[in-house]
C-alpha cells in the first residue's frame, strides 16, 4: 500500500507500531548527550509528521513517576486539535508511558524567562473584562508596568506561555475569548484585578456563571 493511499486511521496505527518498536530509546533522554538527544527528537518528530505535519510532542515527567509522559500537542492551534485527538485515541496502553492529548495544566509555583524578560504569575496582574454584546465571553487585560508597544510580541507570547502552563493547552485555546496585554494603569487600585496565578479559578468561576 502506498503512503499516499493510507487513511488517517492507518497512519495513526502505523505511528504507534513504530513507537512500539522504538519506545525504549526515548525513556532515558536525560541520561544521554545533547547531540544524541537532538538526533532522537528529530527522529521522533519525523515519524510524528508522517501522521500529521501540524502536531508536535513533548517527552518528560517527574523523575520519580512510574511512567514517562508523552504529550501530543497542537501548539494551541484549534484546527489541529482533531489530529491530536485522533492519534492519541489509537494509542495502546504502555507499561512505561502515559500518552497525553494536549499539554496538561501544570498549575502555578513557577516563573518563566522569555526573551530577556521574567514572567512571574504571582506578580502579573490581570483585569477582568465584560462584554454587553457577549456576556458569556471570558476576557481580560494582562498588565505589565514596563509594557512597550514595540515589545508587544514578547509580552503576548510570554503571557500565552504562562497561561498554557497554568491552565493547559486546551483551556488556553478554547476558554479564553479575548486577551490583551497593556501597561499597568496608574490607578490600578481602583480596578477589580487579580493575579495570573489565580486565572484558573477565575475561568472556572466565569464558566459556571455562564
Amino acid at each position: 500500500m502506498k503512503k499516499a493511499n493510507l487513511t488517517e486511521d492507518q497512519k495513526a496505527e502505523r505511528f504507534w507500531k513504530w513507537f512500539d518498536k522504538h519506545q525504549n530509546k526515548f525513556l532515558f533522554l536525560s541520561d544521554i548527550t545533547e547531540s544524541e538527544k537532538d538526533k532522537l527528537m528529530d527522529e521522533f518528530l519525523k515519524e510524528l509528521h508522517k501522521f500529521n505535519e501540524d502536531i508536535y510532542f513533548e517527552i518528560g515527567g517527574h523523575p520519580e513517576d512510574e511512567k514517562v509522559e508523552l504529550v501530543i500537542s497542537a501548539e494551541g492551534i484549534v484546527e489541529h486539535f482533531p489530529a491530536v485527538e485522533k492519534l492519541t485515541s489509537f494509542a495502546p496502553e504502555y507499561k512505561n508511558w502515559d500518552i497525553i492529548a494536549f499539554k496538561p495544566p501544570m498549575g502555578t509555583g513557577f516563573s518563566l524567562n522569555y526573551r530577556g524578560k521574567k514572567f512571574d504569575p504571582e506578580k502579573i496582574i490581570y483585569i477582568p473584562l465584560t462584554s454587553k454584546q457577549d456576556p458569556k465571553a471570558i476576557g481580560f487585560n494582562v498588565c505589565y508596568p514596563d509594557f512597550e508597544e514595540s515589545e508587544k510580541e514578547i509580552f503576548v507570547n510570554g503571557t500565552y506561555l504562562i497561561l498554557d502552563t497554568i491552565i493547559g493547552e486546551k483551556s488556553c485555546a478554547l476558554d479564553i475569548d479575548h486577551m490583551e496585554v497593556i501597561r499597568t494603569p496608574e490607578n490600578i487600585v481602583d480596578y477589580d484585578f487579580g493575579h495570573l496565578s489565580n486565572i484558573a479559578e477565575y475561568i472556572t468561576e466565569r464558566k459556571n456563571v455562564c
